[in-house]
């Protein structure tokens, strides 16, 4: 409490004064100095202040409080006190120790009755807590305005101000930014939405919006940020602005995609190892990783063609491709070509071809300007970028990737992410042509183990093989299958052909009498050639009766065709035997012998008939 004996001030205020000065003592640090700045009286809040003792203090000089910037400005400071001028304001001061201090103060000079000066008074507050704690939070601050990307919006979303890791996160100076709006950094497709709507009216309520966004940079570059459009209310609640503190995770999201593009490419090689090895057809493995390789590489169209040669030419077959029909006649074309199993390309002197006739990856974001543009059907969907990328083994050129169309262009990053599957697709194709090659050879070869070299008809050995299961089920007493009949025939004096127009007029006899029987015939039926002239026909559920009406048939059509050699017609007739199972046969020999015994019949009649 200041010293009531004191009487030069207490005198001067008077008693009312005196009781206000008290409760002044108990809420302020206060100091009294002389005219030169001496300290003549200090509080015990003062003291706790500064953490000196009242006898520390009081002759003390006002410059041992003061720091030593404010030492040298002291006189001047000091005079404006003494000559009226209020001084009021924070203050940095030395306590003991160097204990750092601040206060809220205000410098009185106090006068007499006559205006003459007495000294000064001061009066104090310590807000050193709460400095530190705004420097504090300045200082955060300025680290999040540091590290982060900081933007400040109006309510209707125009930028009121930008800080530089905003400016150069987006590629605009600040004055490109400030009195612009928002959605000049959004997708167009966004801001023109509800949603975007929806975002602002969030906001003007007061409400944080948080998350992963992505925006757009100057010249349209995109970006992906984390970041809070924060709401700043006023001392009524009432919000007043938008801070955005965002940093930017453009990397991290290419990265994410690239480890999703990358699993989608695994997947489609996934499928395409179990489709190329093991479904026969080449085609439908194609589309089967068509579609999801649109899509990985957000091409809008596209094809994956195989190479075949032609005539020692390449020639593209395409079983997968875009639909690109834009009339209904190529729509109509399309289809068909597809019914087809896929286009066939044999002019390669164009883009895409370029890739297949100069082995080389074409890559081009301005197609037209390519040296192998050869301009689009008129009617075509123009292309804006192409990617052609041949499949290859051991260095040859064995199909190809044709990709077309995609937003912000093809680049070598995605090549190299398609570079795996590329590989793994010409492996694939390689092995599953000399898969199919094996398989024909296989095929072929089994064809000509079975079947008749002259008349391409099933052999001896072919028609036994089934002719044998029938008979097997036929002669089970509880198989319930209809009786079938079994004809032989053969052609009528044959050596006469030979000898009169020759072996080779003779074979053509023989490929043609096959394939007109063939045509007599159902598709249950078997017909065989067993040798020489002689023909067998299996004839599944049919009675003798109807058999002999079926050979009938055919003898009648033999007898009326004209074969041609050489400028010659040749005719010729066919006798033909005609047998029903019966139980008594013990074999397939047995059952023939029955329709031989029946062909010769025809023969001793006259031939040219049926028995």
């Amino acid at each position: 409490m200041l010293q009531a004996n004191r009487t030069r001030i207490p005198d001067l205020l008077g008693y009312d004064a005196q009781a206000k000065l008290v409760a002044l003592d108990r809420a302020y640090g206060i100091v009294e100095f002389d005219l030169e700045g001496t300290i003549v009286l200090a509080n015990e809040l003062f003291c706790s202040f500064v953490g000196y003792s009242k006898e520390a203090l009081i002759g003390a000089p006002h410059t041992m409080l003061l720091t030593p910037a404010d030492r040298a400005q002291h006189n001047g400071f000091w005079q404006e006190v003494l000559a009226g001028r209020l001084k009021s304001g924070e203050f940095k001061r030395i306590g003991k120790g160097g204990k750092e201090v601040w206060i809220h103060a205000s410098y009185t000079p106090i006068t007499d009755p006559q205006g003459r000066l007495l000294g000064v008074i001061k009066l104090a507050l310590d807000i050193t807590q709460s400095r530190n704690e705004q420097a504090a939070q300045q200082s955060r601050l300025s680290a999040l305005y540091r590290s982060q990307a900081v933007i400040e919006f109006s309510l209707d979303g125009t930028v009121l101000d930008a800080n530089s890791n905003y400016c150069q996160l987006t590629g605009y100076e600040r004055h490109e930014l400030v009195g612009k709006p928002h959605r000049q950094l959004c997708e167009p497709s966004f801001a023109d939405s509800p949603h975007y709507q929806q975002f602002w009216e969030t906001l003007r309520r007061g409400e944080l919006v948080s998350g992963r966004f992505r925006r757009l940079g100057k010249q349209g570059h995109p970006f992906w940020i984390q970041a809070s459009y924060n709401p700043v209310l006023d001392g009524d609640g009432v919000v007043r602005k938008v801070i955005k503190y965002a940093y930017d995770i453009t990397h991290n999201v290419k990265l994410e995609i690239i480890a999703s593009d990358q699993r989608a490419i695994l997947d489609i090689m996934l499928t395409a190892h179990h489709s190329f090895l093991l479904d026969r057809d080449l085609a439908c493995a194609c589309d089967k990783i068509f579609n999801p390789l649109l899509r990985v590489t957000g091409s809008e169209f596209g094809f994956i063609g195989i190479v075949h040669q032609e005539d020692a030419c390449p020639v593209l077959h395409v079983p997968s491709i875009t639909n690109l029909s834009w009339d209904e006649q190529t729509r109509q074309w399309y289809e068909l070509q597809r019914q087809r199993g896929g286009l066939v390309f044999r002019d390669l002197d164009n883009l895409f071809g370029h890739v297949i006739t100069h082995n080389t990856q074409v890559c081009t974001n301005e197609p037209t300007q390519h040296v192998a543009s050869r301009g689009m059907p008129t009617g075509h969907p123009p292309l804006t970028s192409f990617l052609g990328i041949p499949i290859r083994y051991q260095d040859s050129v064995i199909g190809m990737i044709g990709l077309a169309n995609r937003p912000g262009g093809f680049d070598d990053e995605l090549i190299a992410l398609l570079t795996p599957l590329v590989t793994t697709l010409g492996t694939l194709i390689h092995a599953r042509t000399l898969e199919d090659e094996r398989s024909l050879i296989e095929n072929t070869l089994r064809f000509n183990a079975e079947h008749d070299f002259l008349t391409g008809l099933p052999n001896r050995s072919s028609f036994f093989e089934h002719a044998n299961v029938l008979f097997s089920h036929l002669e089970d007493e509880s198989s319930d299958l209809p009786t079938s009949s079994l004809a032989l025939l053969d052609i009528d004096h044959f050596k006469q052909i030979n000898d009169e127009y020759g072996h080779i007029a003779g074979d053509q006899v023989l490929k043609e009498l096959a394939h007109l029987l063939q045509g007599q015939f159902r598709d249950i039926d078997i017909i065989a050639r067993i040798g020489g002239e002689e023909f067998i026909v299996l004839l599944k559920g049919a009675t003798r009766e109807l058999a002999v009406k079926i050979m009938d048939r055919c003898r009648e059509q033999v007898a009326q065709h004209r074969f041609e050699h050489d400028g010659q017609s040749i005719c010729f007739t066919i006798s033909v035997g005609v047998a029903a199972f019966s139980r008594q046969f013990h074999s397939i020999d047995e059952w023939i012998h029955d329709a031989d015994t029946r062909l010769y019949r025809s023969k001793h009649a006259g031939r040219n008939r049926v028995s």
